[in-house]
């Protein structure tokens, strides 16, 4: 095979020169020729802590704004009356088979109130009304997803204006500036508004100053009907609104406004902070959100607006630009992006705007979990309009807040995994208590629900739910800590691994107490569920979601414990190996039902809802490594089981469909793969680009889903010491380029191919290391030293 490639060696140095970066790279933008008349039509900037939804108006602009700890709520973990008696019963009643016994006393012993969280909240809106009018033309409105800039320009009669607004990671803040490039001056009129909770003044004549202490009416809305926790005054919270002009007057205004008289140029900052505390989980009465806001706020003012984006660029571009991705001739971008919405539901598919929605999630990514976040990405990353937000914007542990991270590593964003981790760290030691009093056990747990206030009980938005959803999952906490197990895989950062093992092992130390033998001997959950479906009891015909054994329990507990075996091994150290070694050969195996398909539940049921949203059976496919290609019995199974679910009608959620990207892509099927990904633009966006729930509801797992679902199509390395390249390339992408993805092991890939095939690849490798690459029929086995690169062309 050798004499069939150029091979050349490159040492110490990383050159990723696709064919055609240099010479058609644009910018990625997604642009619109009119202003955003609803909040999914604005366009998101955020740094991690701070996000904004700007609009884009002519005459009345507005910023929707959010800092990511405004929480509603306190910390709340209720455990019923004799739970470790209570949920033993309950365990031993599902064990028996006598599920419907088992929901009911469930509902009796086992619920608590507050059976639910309350909400994140949006911080509140700055609006700024113009005296120019409203009759624009030539308007254009773009989000630069490269640099994180938010630009409107438009004229007005002889008036040509233009507004650029960024969030400053360096200087916390959010930089608004309106200036006036050819015309006259004009005034403005700027004020804030939050339906409740707050307080205003003015001070200094130039600044809206917000003080805020959240207020949950006891007697007041609840949307959960079982409970959201107690009422009273809780989270404290501040804003300034700064306006900086040089070219005009700025004095207090009526009802707490700022009035702006004959400026070409001004400047706003709006800083937020709150006294919340990721230390304790909770809000800190010793933290001043005033005092923390207004130094904020002093601290910028000494910047000019300029200075600041000159050093913002270069920060935001640096974790953007490391990943380039080229499907064609996209020199020059002439198609708003509303409009390339419109031609992809009218079937004129253009590969461009697969670029740009896997370069957007990158983008939502950094924005909501990157840079100054303490807090992981939530439901909607930073971006929540709702006092209430559906399904609270919560940390929801079945499957979407571990979506969130899966492109982080992959796509060369591994700082987004920090927040993440250092919630984890708390998350398990708040879920340390309850691991003691539901089971007596010294690991930890958590279930489907979680938020910063550190819940790590059963919740539900109802007693049913909170039994059926909640206590019948008691494995989510071992699923997202498994993602802490993936970030160390890419990054082979063994001062991460140590550090971070006990969260795992504390996972995994539960499931070792949890785990009960049945009759046949084999060790099983119980109880157990696979997330948020119902199967058919044959026997009474009734619906159930409470069992034993779901194969998704098992799946995830094969990964705890293969991941412990493995860390134990890298870490030198035998705590669980031996407890683990025993207790494996016990599990029951994952079953093949008697239509071809994988079974999700222990016993070959019939679903209740073919279609389901969730496909957790196929854990073990994606993000598990489970059903690999060669293991032909079940990766054959894998095929037939996804196949049925859409054939039934499913992948009618954003988030759903872009697990089904993944899943096609580990099926090395980059048509169907690709598909689905075209048919998530075509009716599961907004004019936005935000990933939808129905047609109304953003969640942000969508997005992020998908963009890890293209870099799957274009690069594998789940499997063992092994890199797949283009294994799931569609026909259409016949001609592309993409550098900058990680694969696990810390290798950095570059690829190019033509006529859909490889003509060169590139890998760095940032360790001493080797590896496998497969393409196709070839295999390539490559030795490095740390920070080797390999650039080989292939014939």
């Amino acid at each position: 095979m050798m004499n069939r490639l150029c091979f050349l060696l490159l040492f110490n140095t990383l050159v990723f020169q696709n064919s055609y970066s240099q010479e058609q790279k644009s910018d990625l933008k997604l642009w619109y020729n009119q202003p955003a008349k609803k909040w999914l039509e604005a366009l998101p900037i955020g740094n991690g802590r701070l996000g904004a939804m700007a609009f884009g108006g002519v005459e009345t602009a507005q910023l929707q704004l959010n800092e990511e700890s405004i929480w509603a709520g306190a910390p709340e973990n209720p455990y019923p009356k004799n739970i470790k008696s209570n949920y033993k019963e309950y365990q031993r009643l599902n064990l028996e088979g006598k599920y419907d016994e088992a929901a009911a006393f469930g509902k009796k012993y086992l619920a608590a109130s507050p059976t639910s969280i309350r909400s994140y909240e949006p911080l509140g809106n700055v609006f700024l009304k113009f005296n120019h009018g409203d009759s624009a033309t030539n308007y254009k409105r773009e989000l630069n997803i490269e640099n994180g800039i938010n630009t409107v320009t438009y004229t007005i009669g002889e008036n040509k204006y233009r507004r650029q607004t960024f969030i400053s990671s360096a200087y916390d803040v959010i930089f608004y500036q309106f200036e006036v490039l050819e015309g006259n001056a004009t005034s403005c009129e700027v004020h804030f508004e939050r339906e409740k909770d707050i307080k205003q003044a003015v001070i200094n004549n130039n600044t809206i100053s917000i003080t805020g202490q959240i207020y949950d009416d006891p007697e007041g809305y609840d949307d959960n009907a079982g409970g959201s926790g107690k009422g009273g005054y809780h989270l404290k919270f501040a804003s300034d609104v700064k306006v900086i002009t040089s070219s005009g007057e700025v004095s207090e205004g009526l009802n707490n406004s700022l009035q702006i008289k004959d400026a070409k140029k001004f400047t706003l900052i709006i800083g937020a902070a709150t006294n919340y505390n990721l230390a304790l989980l909770n809000f800190d009465d010793s933290v001043d959100a005033n005092k923390i806001v207004h130094e904020t706020i002093k601290n910028a003012s000494d910047i000019t607006f300029e200075a600041a984006k000159n050093k913002h660029i270069p920060t935001f571009s640096e974790l953007m630009n490391r990943v380039e991705f080229n499907l064609g001739d996209f020199t020059e971008d002439t198609i708003p992006t509303d409009i390339r919405l419109k031609n992809i539901n009218e079937g004129n598919s253009h590969p461009y705007l697969n670029v740009l929605f896997f370069q957007y999630g990158r983008y939502l990514l950094a924005s909501s979990a990157a840079f100054k976040a303490k807090l992981p990405a939530n439901l909607q990353g930073i971006w929540s309009n709702e006092m209430w937000a559906a399904w609270e914007a919560d940390f929801h542990l079945n499957i979407n807040l571990q979506m969130n991270y899966w492109p982080a590593d992959v796509t060369n964003l591994s700082e987004t995994f920090v927040p993440l981790t250092n919630y984890m760290e708390r998350l398990a030691e708040a879920g340390k208590i309850t691991a003691d009093k539901f089971i007596g056990s010294k690991g930890w747990v958590a279930h489907h629900v979680a938020n910063p206030y550190g819940r790590t009980t059963p919740s539900g938005s109802t007693i049913g739910s909170q039994v059926a959803n909640g206590y019948s999952f008691p494995l989510a906490g071992a699923w997202i800590s498994l993602s802490l197990w993936r970030h160390y895989q890419y990054t082979k950062k063994i001062d991460y691994l140590k550090k971070n093992y006990p969260i795992i092992e504390g996972a995994t130390q539960f499931i070792l107490d949890f785990l009960i033998e049945n009759k046949k001997g084999e060790l099983v959950t119980s109880p157990s569920y696979s997330p948020e479906n119902r199967y058919i009891d044959p026997e009474t015909g009734k619906h159930y979601t409470n069992t034993v054994a779901s194969t998704i329990d098992i799946e995830i507990i094969n990964d705890m414990f293969s991941t412990c075996l493995e860390a134990e091994k890298i870490l030198g150290i035998n705590h669980l190996s031996d407890k683990i070694k025993k207790a494996l050969p016990k599990l029951p195996e994952i079953k093949i039902g008697k239509d071809g398909t994988i079974q999700e539940w222990y016993y070959d049921y019939e679903d209740v809802d073919p279609a389901h949203r969730h496909v957790s059976h196929l854990y073990a496919l994606y993000p598990s490594d489970q059903f690999a290609p060669s293991n032909t019995n079940y990766f054959n199974a894998a095929k037939k089981t996804i196949d049925k679910r859409l054939e039934s009608g499913g992948g009618q959620t954003g988030w759903s469909r872009a697990w089904t990207i993944n899943f096609y892509a580990r099926l090395l099927d980059g048509n169907t793969a690709l598909h689905h990904a075209n048919e998530l633009l075509k009716h599961q966006v907004s004019p936005n680009l935000f990933d939808l729930i129905g047609r109304r509801v953003f969640q942000i797992d969508g997005n992020l889903g998908t963009t890890a679902g293209i870099a799957e199509m274009l690069m594998q390395s789940y499997e063992k010491e092994t890199i797949r390249l283009l294994p799931a390339l569609p026909d259409s992408w016949d001609k592309g380029s993409i550098s900058g993805l990680i694969a696990r092991g810390n290798f950095e890939i570059a690829m190019n191919w033509e006529h859909n095939k490889l003509t060169s690849f590139t890998i760095k490798s940032n360790d001493k290391n080797s590896i496998s690459v497969i393409y196709n029929d070839k295999k390539w086995d490559l030795d490095f030293e740390v920070n080797e690169t390999k650039i080989m062309e292939v014939e």
